[in-house]
């Protein structure tokens, strides 16, 4: 091969990659375009066997993909902070533009009969504010929350905290990479309401199937129970606990 001169560490190398740095061949070349927007890709989504691999994976064997990632063959996929970061970043994309969050505006949330008529319109508020206005904060919070139910519930398994986290930045943002198209596609193309029902399943089914095929070391009957006791207090948590905090905390009528 043909030796090459590397222009940001000057040291010669063969092939298209420096073995010094690890810059591409074709930094020596005059700067175009092209390069910065390939550049753009291959650090935001390391298209090598990186974004859309990992979210293919996602899709159809998520357990996988986590149980591989914790277990240290971590070349194939891409990290799952970044993963996370590129969903919720996909995710502020849709709704800025697409103004999804109009969806949920048109449901109504829960009502409790022994809290007060105040508390039960405060809680709703809440409700509406978390899911459209701190969608981000939301999410952030369900992905660090989560993991700790887990981590109470399948406590013999051994899993840590940090594991189970980087479950919840894959899966959470794989739920996300399912359901803004979703909304975007029914709402904004179809003009067809889709109910907060609908993406709670949606959100749910997910959940259950990748964890359940991450737990696999446990029998089936454990596991699902005790994902489903999970699951339920986290619902539980979101739409009845936090808004109950919040609105104590700061009451809103309107």
């Amino acid at each position: 091969m043909t030796q090459t001169l590397c222009k940001n560490c000057n040291q010669t190398f063969e092939g298209n990659f420096c073995n010094t740095c690890g810059q591409r061949k074709i930094g020596n070349k005059r700067l175009h375009m092209k390069e910065v927007f390939l550049d753009f890709l291959d650090n935001t989504f390391n298209l090598d066997k990186g974004f859309f691999f990992t979210l293919w994976n996602l899709l159809i064997k998520p357990g996988k993909v986590a149980q591989s990632y914790i277990n240290g063959q971590r070349k194939a996929f891409i990290n799952p902070t970044r993963f996370m970061v590129i969903g919720l970043a996909f995710q502020t994309f849709i709704d800025y533009w697409f103004k999804t969050p109009e969806i949920i505006k048109q449901d109504d949330y829960f009502y409790f009969s022994f809290l007060s008529e105040a508390m039960n319109t405060s809680m709703e508020i809440w409700n509406v504010k978390l899911a459209v206005e701190f969608i981000l904060l939301t999410n952030i919070f369900n992905i660090l929350f989560f993991p700790v139910l887990l981590y109470l519930l399948f406590k013999p398994l051994k899993y840590n905290y940090t594991e189970l986290l980087s479950t919840s930045f894959y899966f959470f943002p794989a739920i996300l990479f399912i359901v803004m198209p979703f909304l975007f596609v029914t709402k904004v193309l179809l003009d067809v309401h889709v109910t907060k029902e609908v993406i709670i399943i949606i959100f749910t089914s997910y959940l259950f199937w990748s964890y359940l095929s991450f737990f696999t070391s446990m029998k089936f009957s454990q596991r699902i129970f005790r994902f489903f006791i999970a699951v339920a207090f986290f619902m539980f948590v979101r739409i009845a606990i936090l808004p109950l905090i919040l609105s104590y905390l700061h009451p809103l009528t309107s």
